[in-house]
């Protein structure tokens, strides 16, 4: 069964993403000119407690994460030329990166991490897009080949949910598809959705 690793851009929607019990909530905020976790560090550290199923991950940013002391912190290939190797390595924390080619994964591999961002599996308007879409095909032969848990992410909404759980994907990343739901309910609701379809 995929897990839901939700992507949210404000401490509201983190909150509804708690009281859903999404298993991985990604706090980003893309385009920020200030910190805007900073002011909220004391209660981003007491959900440890309060909402032990969630692992929190901080965007981008590895000192904030280990401020925080949350359970990890996702990179992308940029925030990767800002941290010497043997930093991440030895990162008190768990480390994820996004990848898009075989030699960015090679990469992730070498440096530590705990599990692999892949995409985008779909065209995506929520980022200006660097590579092509991977397609399910693609995302299919990075799970069976690659040992570390892996998150698909790019477009992943209802309509594609199935092809993509499908696959036996680790965990699915959705972030403005997320922005429909309002309710706790909602979101478990598509968690269940998640679930494979029985062998036939």
């Amino acid at each position: 069964m995929a897990e839901l690793y939700a992507i949210v851009g404000s401490m509201e929607r983190a909150r509804l993403m708690l009281e859903a019990g999404a298993p991985y909530l990604q706090l980003r905020c893309k385009g920020c000119k200030d910190p805007p976790l900073l002011p909220h560090g004391e209660e981003i550290a007491g959900w440890k407690e309060r909402y032990p199923r969630t692992h929190v991950v901080v965007n981008d940013d590895l000192d904030l994460a280990v401020s925080l002391g949350v359970w990890g912190v996702h990179l992308g290939q940029e925030d990767l030329l800002r941290y010497p190797a043997e930093t991440l390595r030895s990162a008190p924390l768990q480390v994820g990166i996004s990848t898009h080619t075989d030699e960015e994964i090679e990469t992730a591999l070498d440096i530590g991490a705990a599990l692999l961002g892949f995409g985008p599996v779909f065209p995506t308007a929520t980022k200006e897009l660097k590579y092509a879409p991977q397609g399910i095909a693609r995302l299919q032969e990075i799970v069976t080949g690659v040992s570390l848990p892996i998150v698909a992410i790019g477009g992943i909404d209802g309509g594609n949910l199935g092809p993509v759980s499908a696959t036996g994907v680790d965990m699915i990343a959705m972030i403005s598809y997320l922005d429909r739901f309002r309710h706790p309910e909602d979101v478990r609701s598509l968690m269940e959705r998640m679930r494979p379809p029985p062998n036939p």
